[in-house]
């Protein structure tokens, strides 16, 4: 089996989403760690996603199910699904984060559950579903402090993915609680793979 060709449980949106290569592998390896808002930040990803390097900006990334990039052995069980994460400077004045504050923001969509771990709002919202086809309408979306830093998450799945149900936020929290873990140590070494042939 060509462990890098998309399974044809993936979907359309997955696939364009994640980097995968249909017809091949994906063309670099993924990450389990990397550098964001020029070092202050070290994003880790949770257990069975891998970061898409071909993503990452300064203040983006895009995590994938680790088999999905190209390392069929990183997936552990998770759930088929894609992770958004954003970084934003905040004011040392800045509210803090409550539900309350994320529902009120909201412009579309239900929220159908909640969850609060220490300074990370995590909401489990139904909304319009995205432009992407295939991807459910119910998704986890969510935002975190770390540092000066503030976090805003997302993860994405289709409508039979563990994902969008109450996993979806414990993977979320998960990604948050490491996140903040490693914001907190001292970054001797990264685990950037290079990106060009050696």
């Amino acid at each position: 089996m060509n462990i890098g060709t998309c399974k044809g449980a993936i979907l359309a949106g997955l696939i364009a989403l994640a980097g995968c290569d249909v017809g091949g592998g994906a063309t670099n390896a993924p990450l389990r760690e990397t550098a964001m808002a020029n070092g202050s930040v070290t994003l880790v990803a949770p257990d069975g996603f891998c970061i898409d390097r071909r993503s990452l900006k300064a203040d983006f990334a895009l995590l994938a199910r680790c088999d999905t990039l190209g390392d069929p052995d990183g997936a552990f069980g998770a759930p088929l699904g894609l992770i958004t994460v954003s970084l934003t400077r905040s004011p040392a004045d800045a509210p803090p984060i409550t539900a309350t504050a994320m529902q009120a923001a909201l412009s579309d969509g239900t929220v159908l559950d909640k969850k609060e771990t220490r300074d990370t709002v995590l909401l489990q919202v139904q909304g319009t579903e995205p432009a992407r086809k295939g991807l459910s309408a119910t998704h986890w979306r969510g935002a975190g402090q770390v540092g000066p830093h503030r976090i805003g998450l997302a993860i994405y799945g289709t409508d039979d993915s563990g994902a969008i149900g109450s996993e979806g936020g414990r993977i979320l929290d998960q990604l948050m609680q490491r996140t903040r873990v490693r914001a907190a140590t001292p970054v001797t070494a990264l685990a950037i793979a290079p990106t060009t042939p050696d």
